[in-house]
């Protein structure tokens, strides 16, 4: 099953019988992968070793012979024990795979192991952009929570940059490409709303108005160990784990303190081998304000008595 997942492409048999090129006769192969590529045909067999002792060099010969002998072009071969060290190097000069199943919902198979896992958390940063055209004696608010009382549609209803970002954000079509400036602009002419000098309601424009934001990213380096998964251990890979069935529930949902802070989540990556789960969480913005608003008004300035 494991070896099916890691290649649904492939045509998996179990139990299969080859015929042997050099024996002349049938040879009992416990799994064989058959696929193509282009004009090319590949054959890999799998041998399993149940036995409570590690696997020597005698057994890797003993298997070459069989790749031999009808014609694979590679081997694998599993013990649940594992390998000797003169295995390991025989096998390694030879081309054949050592491995061992990992299933965690099987006892005879269970290995201890555990799955790195890199986790991204995206944070917006954001900006509103405004250019306000004000006539001499208008005044606006600027003790708002909301920011500037601005409207796209008269007055009828208030735009709320701050919400509408939120909106924008926490949906499914949100540009979260880390370092990179975004904008956001409304399709709809931005107008301000204002008391003139006679204190009467006025709509002022408002110019080149977008609410620009870039991503911040923060990496994090955890290990988990899932309850339920399949995969297979490399002993020639630095015991690498290759996962072929892990179920989404059973990646973490929050990291704890043990987790490591780290710069470069792409460095990391190329050095840990196997099966490495990347997780990215957005942080959901909810119920946000206005802060620090800085307003600087583009206009006439008030008329000076001499004027007047």
């Amino acid at each position: 099953m494991i070896l099916a997942e890691l290649q649904p492409l492939a045509e998996v048999k179990r139990n299969d019988f080859i015929d042997g090129h050099l024996s002349g006769t049938k040879r009992q192969i416990d799994v064989s992968i058959r696929w193509s590529s282009g004009a090319d045909k590949y054959l890999t067999i799998v041998q399993a070793k149940d036995t409570g002792r590690r696997a020597d060099i005698k057994v890797v010969d003993e298997f070459l012979s069989v790749i031999r002998d009808v014609g694979a072009t590679g081997g694998i071969l599993i013990c649940r024990s594992g390998f000797t060290k003169t295995a390991h190097d025989y096998a390694r000069n030879c081309g054949v795979a050592l491995l061992n199943l990992h299933d965690a919902q099987s006892t005879n198979w269970s290995l201890q192991l555990t799955v790195p896992i890199i986790w991204m958390e995206l944070t917006p940063k954001i900006e509103i952009i405004q250019a306000i055209y004000l006539e001499a004696g208008d005044s606006v608010p600027t003790d708002d929570l909301l920011g500037l009382p601005l409207t796209t549609d008269d007055g009828t209803t208030r735009l709320n940059p701050v919400s509408t970002f939120e909106g924008h954000w926490n949906g499914p079509n949100a540009q979260r490409s880390v370092g990179v400036e975004h904008d956001l602009i409304p399709d709809k002419p931005v107008k301000v709303m204002v008391r003139d000098a006679s204190g009467a309601r006025q709509l002022r424009p408002v110019q080149n108005f977008r609410i620009s934001y870039t991503v911040e990213q923060q990496v994090w380096l955890g290990q988990f160990q899932p309850a339920d998964c399949r995969g297979l251990v490399d002993y020639l890979d630095q015991k690498a784990f290759t996962v072929s069935y892990l179920p989404i529930s059973e990646i973490p949902a929050q990291r704890d303190e043990s987790w490591q802070q780290i710069d470069d989540p792409a460095a990391v990556a190329v050095n840990i081998r196997g099966t490495v789960v990347t997780t990215e969480r957005v942080v959901i913005i909810q119920g946000t304000r206005v802060q620090n608003m800085d307003i600087r008004y583009l206009g006439p300035d008030a008329p000076s008595p001499a004027h007047e």
